[in-house]
């Protein structure tokens, strides 16, 4: 079927890059217009997969916009996938795929709709979390059909670069068993329960900050959940930002004001939290050295 591609991240190439040999037959890509943006968790080049497609690539940076309209109507696409695209699809856009158009969400639907679900997934305790592939029939976010899903499980020590690598696999494994069976019109349609839906709020740069009064053990999550790819959990030494990379709870023999730096290890420095202390193991700052005394937040 010809099959239209959109995307501006590594996980939608990813997945292209397994669509083309499952038998899609992809004749234009959708993406962001360069440079990229460094700042943008993922963001690529889809120049040397379309080329090598032999697909148009077409660049906007409005999915509904009436020149991209044009463009991908000119495709005569069948199919249309979304995959790692901010913006919803309305209705014009969705109409110009006959045979449906489909995304993907790193979740388990119809639980945990929205925005940032992997640093949620950890936040919020998950023992396990996965990917659905579902048909967008309108512009409410992740609400339609199920199509496939796959399973991922939570280590205790999961971080936001280990869990995210993990679900990019398991966003191919659908596109692998799942678009054969969409060109052969045999793929499942499974109405969400919408009794049974949930969902998470957009997160931001400005929500990683450290609440040095928390408990060490759920800083330790806050850190875990907002590393690479993401801009990072991070602190104040004076005017200076301080990005906390990588940190592990440990205890403390003394009690100070939380956010007093009260030891330093050969790992690094230790924060009195509000109960127990941070070890920060992996840190990015411009500040002076995190001296023994010195007081975060």
């Amino acid at each position: 079927m010809r099959t239209v591609w959109v995307s501006f991240d590594t996980v939608g190439r990813d997945c292209l890059e397994a669509a083309a040999p499952a038998g899609a037959e992809v004749v234009g890509v959708v993406t962001l217009p360069g440079p990229i943006d460094q700042t943008r968790s993922g963001h690529c080049s889809f120049a040397e997969i379309a080329d090598g497609l032999g697909a148009l690539l077409h660049e906007t940076r409005d999915i509904n916009a009436e020149e991209t309209l044009d463009a991908v109507r000119t495709l005569d696409p069948e199919l249309i996938f979304v995959v790692g695209w901010s913006q919803l699809v309305r209705d014009p856009f969705i109409a110009l795929a006959c045979e449906g158009v489909f995304g993907m969400h790193p979740t388990l639907l119809p639980r945990h709709r929205g925005r940032a679900p992997v640093p949620w997934a950890i936040l919020s305790g998950l023992a396990r979390t996965g990917v659905t592939l579902f048909e967008i029939v309108d512009a409410t976010p992740d609400s339609g059909a199920i199509v496939g899903q796959t399973v991922v499980d939570i280590e205790q020590d999961e971080t936001a670069t280990t869990l995210f690598d993990r679900i990019a696999d398991a966003h191919v494994e659908l596109v692998r068993e799942y678009v054969p069976q969409l060109i052969s019109r045999t793929a499942p349609r499974i109405s969400q329960d919408p009794t049974r839906a949930s969902s998470w709020t957009k997160r931001v740069p400005a929500d990683g900050i450290i609440d040095w009064e928390t408990r060490a053990p759920y800083l330790y999550d806050w850190v875990r959940a907002q590393t690479r790819p993401y801009p990072g959990a991070f602190t104040y030494l004076g005017d200076e930002k301080v990005v906390v990379w990588k940190a592990r709870p440990v205890e403390l023999d003394e009690t100070a004001p939380a956010g007093t730096i009260v030891a330093a290890h050969a790992e690094g420095p230790v924060v009195a939290c509000g109960a127990g202390g941070l070890l920060l193991e992996d840190v990015e700052t411009r500040a002076p050295e995190l001296a023994v005394g010195a007081r975060l937040g």
